[in-house]
Order: structure tokens, then sequence, then C-alpha cells
């Protein structure tokens, strides 16, 4: 069963954005073995932190309208936050950092995001986090935290009645 808006979406949209908002930037996703740096002077890596439920799990229903057997669907939904961490290296990190929590908390990026699927909920002020190089030598890099909202429905075949049957049966009572 597969998701109505799945990980590899959301990555997506948020790599979209940032690719929108930056130039000259190679925004990659975070955790993904064997893969190295970019070489780029200024990149971002993506990373997916965790999901919180914002609601009960909610339940709808499609009919088949068509004749006997009717199946239709049922779908099953849920509010759900999607925590990310952004790391902004370079030494356009600082410039960087400051265009995505701009433009996050704007109707741009609103907008962006509602076409895809999306809410931008928030996206917390970057944190200057320097990370040492195996030469000993400091990478710049901004850390930056951000929420996105999605409505993940799962469907799944639903039964219905489509059509009831009644008898009129006379019941005797024997002493």
């Amino acid at each position: 069963m597969t998701p109505s808006l799945t990980e590899d979406q959301v990555y997506a949209a948020l790599g979209g954005f940032l690719e929108a908002i930056l130039t000259g930037v190679d925004v990659v996703r975070g955790q993904v073995n064997r893969v190295p740096m970019p070489s780029g002077p200024n990149w971002i890596s993506m990373q997916a932190m965790g999901r919180d439920q914002m609601a009960t799990t909610e339940r709808s229903y499609t009919p088949n309208l068509a004749p006997a057997p009717a199946v239709g669907s049922a779908q099953i939904s849920r509010s759900t936050v999607l925590h990310f961490n952004l790391d902004v290296y370079g030494p356009a990190g600082a410039d960087n950092a400051q265009a995505i929590t701009t433009l996050f908390a704007d109707d741009y990026g609103a907008d962006f995001f509602r076409a895809r699927g999306l809410g931008a909920l928030y996206c917390e002020q970057p944190a200057q986090m320097p990370l040492i190089a195996g030469e000993q030598q400091y990478i710049g890099r901004w850390m930056i935290r951000c929420a996105l909202h999605g409505n993940i429905v799962f469907g799944l075949p639903q039964e219905f009645a489509d059509t009831v049957i009644t008898t009129l049966s006379e019941i005797t009572h024997g002493i």
C-alpha cells in the first residue's frame, strides 16, 4: 500500500524549493551510503529528522456506484508534521541560510509547497556549527531545522452493501 505522499516526494519538494531560491548550490539528500560530499564550495544536505501526528486518524469512504459486488474504497489519512534538518555549507552559507529562513516563512514558500501537496509550517533561525574536516580544516556550516505539513492518505478497498432485499415473514406464537 503506497501513501499519497511519499518520503521521496517530500525530499523532491524541499530540494526543489532550495534549488529555486539559491544559485550555484548543490542540494543532496543526507545519510546516503557511498556518496561523496559535493565538490562545489556551497552545498546543502537535507535530512529527515522525524514525523509527528497533528490529529487523530481520519477515515472517509467512496462507494462504487456500479452494481454488485460493490467494492469502493476507504481513505485513511493522518495530518503529519515532517521535520527536516538542513546543513548549509560553504563560504556563502550564512547568506544562503538567511535566504532559506526568509523565503520559507514567506508567501513564496507557502505557495511553492502548497502546489506540491505540502504546507510550510516553520523554519528555525540558523545556527553556525562549524565542521572540522579530516585535514583539520574548518568548513563553514549553518544548521536549520524546518517543518512541513503533509496530509498522508492510504487507500484501501472497502465493500459496500449496494442492494438490500427484505421479505416479510409471519411469526406465529403457539402455546
